[in-house]
C-alpha cells in the first residue's frame, strides 16, 4: 500500500503537465529572462522527480512517478515548441498549421496524446539514464542563462531541444530519427549516416527513400518486427494525408510496396 508520505511525492506530478498553457510561437526566437527562469525551474522540479524515484520504495509509486516525469519531459519540450519556436525549422511539422510554434507530433502533445514510456525499462534504469541525461540539460540551461546575445541564446535553446528529443526519441528506439537529412537537413540535428537500405535498387526501397524522408531520416527496416511496420506506415499515412500544408503523398498502391518491403526486410 502507497504510504501518505509517498502520496505527497507523488500527487505534484500531476500538476506539471498542465502549468503553462501553448502560446503559439509566430517565429523561432531567443526565450526570455523570464522564459529561462521557467524552464530552470521546470529543470528542477523533473530533477526532484528522479529523486522521488529513487527514494521511493514501492513498486507503483515507482511506476507513477516514471510515468509523470515522462509526461512532464514532453510538456517541457511542448512548452519550448509554443513559446518560442524550439525544434523549428526542422521539427517534423513545423509548418503543419502555420509556423514552427504547432506541430502534430505526440511527443509535444500536438496529437492530444503523448507518446507512452518506452516498454521494458523499468524505474532503476529509467532513473539512471535519465540522471545522466538531465545532467547535461542543466550544463545546457546554465549557459542559456549565462549569455545575453540573443543569437547565441537561442542557437543554445536548440541544443538544449534538440537533445531532449534525441534522448528521449533514443530511448523509444527511433535513434534514426535526428541522423543526417532526418530534420530538414540540419546540420545541428545530428551527425552520422542513417543505415543503408537493404536492396536498395528494389522499387520498395525507392519509394521509401523517395516519401520518407520528407519528415525524418530514411528507417531502417530491421527497427520493427513485420507486425509493428503494419502499423507504423498506416499510422504515417494518416498524418501525412491530415496536414494542413500537404507533402508528397505515396498511392495506395504505393503504400503497398513500401509495407510489403519493410516487412520483407524486417526484424525476425
Amino acid at each position: 500500500m502507497t504510504s501518505f508520505g509517498e502520496f505527497l511525492r507523488v500527487a505534484p506530478l500531476a500538476i506539471l503537465a498542465t502549468l503553462a498553457a501553448p502560446v503559439r510561437a509566430e517565429t523561432a526566437r531567443a526565450p526570455s529572462d523570464a522564459e529561462v527562469r521557467e524552464l530552470t525551474s521546470r529543470l528542477e522540479a523533473m530533477n526532484k522527480q528522479i529523486d522521488n524515484l529513487e527514494a521511493a520504495t514501492n513498486h507503483a509509486v515507482r511506476q507513477t512517478i516514471m510515468q509523470w516525469h515522462w509526461l512532464a519531459m514532453q510538456d517541457y519540450m511542448g512548452w519550448m515548441h509554443s513559446r518560442f519556436g524550439a525544434g523549428a525549422p526542422w521539427m517534423m511539422d513545423p509548418d503543419s498549421r502555420g509556423g514552427p510554434g504547432t506541430s502534430a507530433c505526440p511527443m509535444l502533445g500536438g496529437s492530444g496524446a503523448a507518446w507512452p514510456l518506452p516498454e521494458g525499462v523499468s524505474p532503476k534504469q529509467y532513473g539512471e539514464q535519465m540522471r545522466a541525461h538531465l545532467r547535461t540539460l542543466n550544463d545546457q540551461m546554465s549557459r542559456i542563462a549565462q549569455t545575453t546575445d540573443p543569437a547565441e541564446r537561442q542557437r543554445l535553446s536548440q541544443e538544449h531541444w534538440q537533445t531532449m528529443y534525441r534522448d528521449m526519441q533514443g530511448m523509444r528506439g527511433l535513434g534514426w530519427m535526428w541522423r543526417a537529412g532526418a530534420m530538414g537537413n540540419a546540420p545541428e540535428a545530428g551527425t552520422g549516416e542513417a543505415k543503408p537500405l537493404p536492396d536498395p535498387d528494389s522499387v520498395g526501397a525507392k519509394l521509401v527513400s523517395h516519401y520518407c524522408v520528407q519528415c525524418h531520416a530514411t528507417p531502417s527496416p530491421t527497427l520493427l518486427t513485420s507486425a509493428d511496420w503494419g502499423h507504423v506506415i498506416n499510422r504515417m499515412h494518416v498524418r501525412i494525408e491530415g496536414r494542413v500544408s500537404p507533402i508528397e503523398t505515396p498511392s495506395e498502391e504505393e503504400m503497398k510496396t513500401i509495407l510489403a518491403y519493410m516487412k520483407q526486410h524486417a526484424q525476425n
